[in-house]
C-alpha cells in the first residue's frame, strides 16, 4: 500500500516548518576550543552510529494494512426488524469501549438476517485490525421484537507462553502481556522485537489452541548463535591535530543475565605512529535491557586527547579529558500494523577538563547535566520507511551540575539552556533504468534561543554531516541543519555503490566569526564485505563553500570492520 499524499506532504512540511525556527538566534558566540571540536566530532560519530543502528533494527509487523472500511450501508431484505439498540455482551466487554462508537451508526435502523451478519463481519474485521485476532463476535439466539439486538463477545485470551524446547530463554522481560491476558497481536509483535534485538537470538512464534473457547497458547521457537563477539574497526575519521587514524575494539555479550539484555565494552585509540606527540583514547560501557513496552539503556564513557604544539619560544602539550554518563528510557506509546510511536526520556551527565602541559585551564572546566525528552514515530509501508523524531534538551541542576548563568554576564553560556532538535529520515526502494536502487534522505537540525557551550554548537563539514569535506575545518554555530541524500545501487559482484549529495547551514551569532554559513558536498563510495571484513571506501568533493573555508579538493576516506 503506497503512503498517502497527506503523509508525504507531512514529511516535507514538518522539516520546512522546523527550519523556520532557526531564524531565532541567541546573542553570544564562543571561541571554539580543541576540546569543543573533539566533543562535537564524538557526538557526530555517535549520531551516525545510532542512525546506522536504527536502519538495521528488526521490525515485526505481521498484519496487512487496515481494511479502513467505512461503509455502514445494509442490504434490503424481505424480512427486516426495526432495531433501536445494539448491545455487546460477554466477558471483558469493558476492555473494548470503542465498540459503542462503532455500533452507533446502526442504531434505529431496520435490518434483516444478512444485514446483521454483515454488521458482525465488519465488527470482527475491526477487532482483527486492532490486533485482537482470536476474539470473535457471535449472534446468540434471541427475540428481536423488542427492538434490541444482542451480540456476544468471546474474547481471545492467552493460555500459556512457552518455548517449544528446553531453550533457556526468557520471554517475561520481552512481552508486555502474559497468560490470562487478552491476546493482541501488537503485544506479540512487541515481544518478538524485544527478543530479536539480541543479534545472536532469533525467535519465531506459533499460535496453538488452548483448552477453553477463545484461549490460545503462544509457542516460541528460538535459535541461538554464539553469544559473544569481538569487533575491530579502523578508519580515518579523526583529525590531523589529534590523530587521523582511529581504531577500536568492542567486546559484546548477548543475553548476559538471560533477560534479553545487551552488553558492550569498547576501547578506542588513535592508530598514528607518533602517538606520543598527538592522539586520542577512550573507553565505554553499554548495557540495555527490555521490560515489555519499555527499554532501559545505560552508557558510560571517558575520552581524552593530547596534542604537542610548537610555539615561537617553547613547545607545550594541549590536552583534555571528558566523562559521560547516559541513562535512557524508551517507552512504546502505541503501535499498529505499520507504525510505532515512542517516548524517550534521557539524562546525560558530562564533565570535561582542558590542560596546558599539566596545568588545568579552570575557565574551560564544564560539569553539566542535561535532561531530554523526545517523541519519535516510525512507519513502514510498501517498502518505504519513515522516521521522525522531535526532542527538547534542557540543562538541569542535577548531580552536582555547575551553577546557573551569571546574571551580570548574560552573554556567557547558559548551563540551563533549552535546545530543540529534529530528525527525519526516509528510505525507499526505487527503479532507475530497470536497475533497483535504494534512496535515503536524512534531515537533522537544532535550534535554541540560549547561549550554548561550544561543545553544544551545531557543526557541518565532515563525513557524518555534510560529506565531501575533510573535516579539518568545520562550520559551527548555535543553530543549524543539514540534509543528506543518497542513492545506493547493488552491484552484481556483491558490494554496493552509493552516491551522496548533501547540504547544510549554520545560524546564530557565532556565524559572524566564521568564513560563511553554508556548505554543499558530494560523495561517491563503495561498501560491502570481503574476507570476513566489512568495508566502506569513498571519495568526496566540495560543491559549494565559503571562499576562505579550507578543505581538500578531493577527500578520501575508509572504514574497515572485522568481527570474530
Amino acid at each position: 500500500m503506497p503512503i498517502s499524499p497527506f503523509k508525504t506532504w507531512l514529511c516535507i512540511i514538518l522539516p520546512l516548518f522546523f527550519l523556520v525556527f532557526l531564524s531565532t538566534q541567541p546573542s553570544f558566540a564562543q571561541t571554539p576550543s580543541l576540546s569543543d571540536r573533539e566533543e562535537r566530532l564524538r557526538r557526530d560519530r555517535q549520531e551516525a552510529a545510532e542512525r546506522k543502528e536504527r536502519q538495521q533494527r528488526v521490525d515485526v509487523f505481521w498484519q496487512d494494512t487496515p481494511s479502513q472500511e467505512q461503509d455502514t450501508s445494509l442490504p434490503e431484505e424481505s424480512l427486516m426488524f426495526p432495531i433501536r439498540t445494539i448491545l455487546l455482551e460477554g466477558d471483558r466487554v469493558e476492555k473494548f469501549p470503542w465498540v459503542k462508537d462503532f455500533l452507533a451508526p446502526y442504531h434505529n435502523r431496520s435490518m434483516g438476517r444478512q444485514g446483521i451478519q454483515l454488521i458482525v463481519k465488519r465488527l470482527n474485521n475491526v477487532f482483527i485490525d486492532k490486533g485482537y485476532i482470536t476474539s470473535r463476535i457471535f449472534i446468540p439466539e434471541q427475540d428481536l421484537s423488542g427492538g434490541t439486538l444482542r451480540l456476544l463477545l468471546v474474547p481471545g485470551t492467552i493460555r500459556t507462553i512457552r518455548f517449544s524446547d528446553s531453550y533457556a530463554g526468557n520471554w517475561h522481560t520481552a512481552f508486555p502481556t502474559g497468560p490470562g491476558r487478552l491476546l493482541n497481536l501488537r503485544d506479540i509483535e512487541q515481544g518478538l522485537e524485544q527478543m530479536k534485538r539480541i543479534p545472536s537470538q532469533d525467535v519465531t512464534m506459533q499460535l496453538v489452541p488452548g483448552d477453553q473457547p477463545g484461549q490460545s497458547g503462544i509457542l516460541l521457537t528460538a535459535k541461538e548463535a554464539k553469544p559473544w563477539k569481538l569487533v575491530y574497526s579502523l578508519d580515518d575519521s579523526g583529525s590531523r591535530s589529534t590523530g587521523k587514524l582511529q581504531s577500536s575494539f568492542t567486546f559484546s555479550y548477548d543475553n548476559l543475565w538471560r533477560i534479553n539484555d545487551l552488553f558492550h565494552i569498547a576501547v578506542n585509540h588513535d592508530a598514528e605512529p607518533d602517538s606520543a606527540r598527538r592522539g586520542t583514547k577512550g573507553n565505554s560501557i553499554y548495557y540495555s535491557f527490555p521490560y515489555g513496552n519499555s527499554t532501559f539503556t545505560f552508557t558510560a564513557g571517558e575520552n581524552s586527547y593530547h596534542q604537542t604544539v610548537a610555539g615561537s619560544s617553547q613547545t607545550f602539550v594541549s590536552s583534555g579529558e571528558s566523562e559521560n554518563l547516559d541513562f535512557k528510557l524508551s517507552q512504546l506509546l502505541s503501535r499498529d500494523q505499520t507504525s510505532k510511536t515512542h517516548l524517550e526520556l534521557r539524562t546525560v551527565r558530562s564533565l570535561s577538563k582542558s590542560y596546558i602541559d599539566d596545568t588545568e585551564i579552570l575557565l574551560q572546566r564544564k560539569k553539566t547535566t542535561a535532561f531530554e525528552w523526545a517523541l519519535s514515530r516510525s512507519e513502514t509501508t510498501g517498502g518505504v520507511s519513515i522516521d521522525i523524531r522531535v526532542a527538547n534538551k534542557r540543562g538541569v541542576p542535577w548531580f552536582g551540575a555547575q551553577d546557573e548563568q551569571d546574571a551580570s554576564t548574560p552573554e556567557a553560556p547558559n548551563p540551563r539552556y533549552s535546545l530543540w532538535t529534529f530528525r527525519s529520515s526516509i528510505a525507499a526502494p526505487l527503479t532507475v533504468f530497470s536497475q533497483p536502487v535504494r534512496y535515503s534522505l536524512t534531515l537533522y537540525g537544532q535550534t535554541t534561543n540560549d547561549s550554548l557551550y561550544g561543545s553544544e554548537h551545531f557543526s557541518i563539514g565532515n563525513r557524518y554531516t555534510v560529506r565531501g569535506f575533510d573535516g579539518e575545518q568545520t562550520l559551527a554555530a548555535e543553530c543549524g541543519w543539514y540534509l543528506q541524500n543518497e542513492l545506493a545501487v547493488p552491484l552484481k559482484i556483491g558490494p554496493e555503490l552509493y552516491l551522496g549529495l548533501d547540504y547544510g547551514q549554520v545560524q546564530g551569532p557565532a556565524v559572524q566569526y566564521l568564513a560563511g554559513n553554508s556548505l554543499a558536498g558530494s560523495v561517491l563510495g563503495l561498501r560491502g564485505a570481503a574476507l570476513g571484513a566489512h568495508y566502506d571506501l569513498f571519495a568526496g568533493w566540495p560543491l559549494s563553500k565559503p571562499k576562505e573555508f579550507e578543505t581538500a579538493h578531493t577527500t578520501y576516506g575508509f572504514q574497515l570492520v572485522y568481527q570474530l
